[in-house]
């Protein structure tokens, strides 16, 4: 909103990610789509140790429900001892998501706080986290890869069943596409 009324915002995903520092844990970009428009955007986790005996879980701008969901995927299946920590998550910017493809930004923020490892600044993730901790595929994969290469992004960590899409495809380049099918496996590769 400006004095003249409203005015488009031509790259909302840049004006988004502005401000990001470097090398802190917790903190990973993930694509979204807002209508039909892919929107790149960084989700925050804050993972401490708690001196109750219930731990605090909060999402803001992401479903509670899902969180604590993914929170324990990453107990169960990865092994992580989360039942002692407080659990904070936070689409950055006031944004609200609540899309299944936003999961796997989720968890590796969580897992990147939780030992605090940071994750590659260059790298976006896309992907659905199942219950047994297995990566589901996406709707319109192609529209955020794309995004994410346009804002100069170098890796993107997507699900492997997304892939022969861009086996069909010649004008992905530029950005290295990393397929993985579980939560442990992409893990391994960003932490």
């Amino acid at each position: 909103m400006k004095d003249k009324g409203l005015c488009e915002i031509s790259n909302p995903s840049a004006l988004l990610l502005a401000g990001r520092i470097e090398g802190k844990a917790g903190s990973v970009v993930i694509s979204s789509l807002e209508g039909s428009r892919p929107v790149l955007m960084e989700i925050q986790a804050l993972a401490c140790a708690t001196s109750f005996n219930m731990p605090r879980r909060t999402a803001t701008g992401t479903e509670y429900n899902r969180l604590v969901l993914l929170i324990a995927v990453l107990e169960k299946i990865v092994g992580m001892q989360l039942h002692s920590y407080d659990i904070y998550v936070n689409v950055v910017g006031g944004l609200k998501t609540d899309e299944p493809a936003c999961d796997l930004g989720i968890v590796c923020a969580i897992a990147s706080s939780y030992r605090n490892v940071p994750v590659d600044v260059n790298t976006v993730f896309i992907g659905e986290v199942g219950l047994t901790g297995e990566i589901r595929a996406v709707n319109q994969i192609e529209k955020r890869v794309i995004e994410a290469k346009r804002l100069g992004f170098k890796t993107c960590i997507l699900p492997k069943d997304n892939m022969e899409i861009f086996e069909e495809m010649k004008s992905i380049s530029d950005i290295v596409l990393r397929p993985v099918s579980t939560v442990e496996e992409t893990l391994e590769i960003i932490l």
